[in-house]
């Protein structure tokens, strides 16, 4: 899921990593983290596509 960083802005890598960081801190099972880090990627991805729509118009 790491690779997948590579195609974030900085500012979304950076709050990946945060978000990770605080994840591990809180002592979330490795599953948790894997589904809050899939659904952070995926919000990413859906506001990026959202934007690219509305420069379409």
């Amino acid at each position: 899921m790491e690779s997948a960083t590579k195609y974030l802005s900085p500012e979304d890598k950076e709050r990946f990593f945060k978000l990770k960081r605080d994840l591990e801190k809180s002592g979330a099972s490795r599953k948790t983290m894997e589904e809050r880090l899939r659904a952070f990627l995926w919000d990413v991805v859906e506001a990026d596509d959202d934007e690219d729509e509305d420069d379409a118009y």
